[in-house]
């Protein structure tokens, strides 16, 4: 009996040690769309940084970004744009680009979030945007948009995003 506890509390430290493996990135690529699913209530997939994966809009919490279409305050075509569920602004615009290499060059280049202004979405969103997102939770993320596409064909339109991203979990300003 004395060997058994022992050799169980090993056997228990080194299944749970096992999971270390299972840290998230903190940078990658997605792409996430505004397509609707369900029949009610209906609901997209978004992208949350801390899990690094797209999550439904009807989880708790909700995903950090989504992709949206349509007519943004001020315009009159539909453009797709980038939303965040949270209640104060989210979005700091750094930069747009002519090619996918100044882009990316710049992405990689950004190491501090610095003092952006921060709007309510990301808009217009374009192919060589870098952005710099503040989640609900008040931790960081910059993205390098690499693809846009905008469907209007059928009655509700839809967007489309392709990005880079890299995301500062601990709520430093300062980017690994």
């Amino acid at each position: 009996m004395k060997n058994i506890i022992p050799g169980l509390t090993l056997l228990v430290l080194l299944l749970t040690g096992c999971e270390g493996g299972k840290d998230k990135p903190l940078s990658g690529t997605a792409t996430i769309t505004s397509e609707l699913f369900g029949t009610g209530p209906y609901y997209s997939f978004g992208f949350s940084f801390a899990l690094a994966e797209k999550v439904s809009t009807l989880t708790d919490p909700v995903p950090d970004l989504t992709v949206e279409a349509g007519v943004i305050p001020g315009g009159t075509e539909v453009v797709p744009f980038l939303s965040a569920n949270t209640l104060k602004p989210s979005f700091g615009f750094k930069g747009e680009y002519t090619s996918e290499s100044e882009a990316v060059a710049a992405f990689d280049a950004l190491k501090d979030v610095g003092t952006p202004v921060w709007t309510d979405m990301g808009a217009p969103l374009k192919v060589n945007q870098v952005w710099v997102i503040r989640t609900g939770d008040t931790k960081y993320a910059r993205i390098c948009i690499t693809g846009v596409v905008l469907e209007q064909t059928g009655g509700v339109p839809v967007a489309q995003c392709t990005f880079r991203w890299a995301y500062q979990p601990d709520g430093s300003t300062i980017f690994p």
